[in-house]
């Protein structure tokens, strides 16, 4: 078969054969671990819905340990649900996850307690410590933070920010920022900028973190600071106009989007989802997507994907089941999800699609090549001669 058949061939994979095609021979191995080979397969499957997933982090109500579940895009009834080993042995019952958050390329970030970070791809099991920002010495205490995560396709690296304390005489949070490349942390400087303070949601899209935070001077009117990953820099965002704190605005990603829900009013208590449009304008960057009647609504529902169908949205509700609401019939249908039968709960929930990128990459590289200067030192010393 020609070369290049092949590639279009295997590039049109899944994750899980090509992983096994791996050991059919040694040209098939080489071809699937190149980075470029990676890349494009990456590309394909960010506009392939059939290899994006959800990731769910809880279990049973009765149980305490954290249990690590994958499922199928988009959501429906045939939908199957697979349980995932943790990425380090028994850590999901030792601790439960603090933070998760994933970027383009189906990385995950998990942040346990005591500042236990891990970068993790369950589609290729592979994982990798991360280490911490805190001093050895004060790793035993617990310092309130919150992460975000993201990559930065200019520089090819996978960036985390840390917002938070590291001792506790400090009465301001700091801003840390780790990259993959380095293998480092540095300081970016003091939370919060210009008088704001945080205040609830953290998520990621684009390479730019967005946080909901309050300003001193306004204590009821929330707003949106960002911060680009690539620039290292915060920004105020705009919301779709005035926000009220009783409006309980919550931050998401729906599909690539940021995402916005909310109560529309103090009487009406309407359920609103807002959808931030990529290409529109500064001034008015924001469209309702969908209005939900109070009758309808409830207060704990969490926007997680679009239909395949008919682009309804699919909605979490706190008890661990999954609903489609039908904006025409003004109604919500529950979702039987294959594997997620009985009463379960669930404290996190991201979107990744499936990747053959390696969290470890990065940091072989940086190994190599600092390898390769140590021994270009010793070559070097070896030849003189005293």
């Amino acid at each position: 078969m020609p070369y290049d058949i092949t590639i279009n061939i295997l590039l049109k994979l899944p994750v899980i054969s090509l992983l096994r095609f791996k050991c059919v021979c040694k040209l098939w191995r080489s071809l699937i671990e190149d980075p470029q080979f990676i890349k494009f397969h990456g590309d394909m499957s960010k506009n392939d819905m059939h290899r994006h997933k959800i990731f769910l982090i809880g279990g049973e109500c009765d149980n305490k340990d954290d249990y690590f579940y994958s499922l199928d895009v988009p959501l429906q009834h045939d939908s199957v649900a697979s349980l995932l080993e943790p990425p380090i042995p028994g850590i999901n019952q030792l601790s439960r996850v603090c933070f998760t958050s994933s970027c383009s390329n189906g990385i995950i970030l998990l942040v346990f307690p005591y500042d236990l970070i891990v970068l993790w791809n369950p589609s290729i099991r592979e994982s990798r410590k991360i280490p911490s920002p805190i001093l050895k010495k004060r790793l035993r205490k617990r310092f309130p933070a919150i992460y975000g995560f993201g990559y930065v396709s200019s520089t090819d690296d996978y960036k985390i920010v840390r917002v938070g304390k590291k001792d506790t005489s400090a009465g301001y949070y700091e801003v840390d920022l780790f990259s993959t490349r380095t293998d480092s942390w540095k300081l970016i400087g003091k939370f919060p900028p210009n008088n704001f303070f945080f205040e609830g949601d953290i998520v990621t899209v684009d390479g730019i973190v967005y946080m909901r935070a309050m300003t001193y001077w306004s204590m009821n009117e929330c707003t949106i600071l960002s911060f680009c990953l690539e620039a290292e820099q915060f920004q105020e965002v705009l919301f779709p106009d005035r926000v009220q704190r009783f409006q309980d605005p919550v931050l998401y990603v729906l599909g690539e989007n940021l995402c916005l829900t909310r109560l529309h009013d103090n009487s009406s208590r309407d359920f609103e989802v807002w959808c931030m449009k990529k290409d529109g304008l500064m001034s008015n960057p924001w469209s309702k997507i969908l209005t939900i009647p109070s009758m309808h609504s409830g207060r704990c529902l969490r926007p997680v994907s679009f239909t395949k169908t008919n682009g309804d949205i699919v909605f979490m509700r706190n008890k661990g089941y999954f609903e489609v609401y039908n904006s025409n019939r003004h109604e919500f249908e529950v979702v039987e999800v294959v594997g997620l039968e009985g009463p379960l709960y669930f404290n996190w929930l991201v979107s990744y699609a499936e990747s053959l990128f390696s969290p470890k990459q990065a940091w072989i590289q940086n190994f190599k090549k600092m390898n390769a200067r140590v021994q270009k030192k010793n070559t070097y010393l070896n030849g003189l001669k005293f």
